[in-house]
């Protein structure tokens, strides 16, 4: 079995030799007219790789394949249309460009015969991109009944927190004494960024028993 990747994603075939048009296949970047397949030659560029050229996956380096669109290509995401141009695209980044929040939605593809294809546990995957890419969102039922701050369980039942709501969480009160310093930092989060820190202002989505940690020092 021999291994070659396309724009980073990782692909196999029996065949130590494929043609450019089999290599754009084996991707799903079809019709193979619409594409661009370009072999890095060194440091500096690639060249192209024609469609009956045939290519030796032995080849020292040749895993590192590009493809690229001729032209920009239109997908379809709950019925609307898009312009992208990229050959390969995460549920993310699809979804980020729909204006949808993928942080409270998930992403089907919608395949020929109506088959669906589900990228709820995989937002990261690499979806081939074609002109016939279709796609609709599903919204992710989230039920939240409480998060953790500072070790104790606090109830919360709304979407999204604040900077501010925590500390009220945790002191009952946010002092106005300029020397006061709150920091926050958080685990188990939403997809998207599921650790970082606040900062006053901050306002992020929840997840049930999602744990912050909440500190106050007086740098005076």
């Amino acid at each position: 079995m021999y291994t070659y990747k396309i724009n980073n994603k990782r692909f196999e075939s029996n065949d130590s030799k494929l043609t450019g048009r089999q290599l754009l296949i084996n991707a799903n970047l079809i019709p193979v007219e619409d594409y661009e397949l370009l072999y890095k030659i060194n440091e500096k560029g690639f060249t192209p790789i024609q469609l009956d050229e045939e290519i030796d996956l032995k080849t020292a380096g040749i895993e590192s394949l590009k493809a690229k669109p001729y032209k920009k290509i239109s997908i379809k995401v709950d019925n609307k249309h898009f312009e992208v141009e990229k050959c390969f695209m995460t549920p993310r980044e699809i979804m980020s460009i729909a204006g949808i929040n993928p942080d409270r939605n998930s992403l089907i593809e919608i395949r020929a015969g109506g088959v669906e294809v589900t990228y709820k546990d995989d937002v990261e995957h690499k979806i081939s991109i074609t002109k016939k890419s279709c796609f609709i969102s599903c919204k992710i039922p989230v039920e939240i009944e409480c998060i953790i701050v500072n070790a104790r369980t606090k109830p919360w039942t709304k979407d999204t927190i604040s900077f501010e709501d925590i500390v009220l969480l945790e002191y009952g009160s946010i002092s106005t004494n300029p020397n006061v310093i709150y920091t926050i930092n958080y685990v188990k989060g939403v997809p998207s960024k599921p650790e970082g820190s606040m900062v006053k202002g901050d306002v992020i989505y929840v997840n049930n028993k999602m744990i912050f940690n909440v500190t106050q020092t007086n740098k005076s």
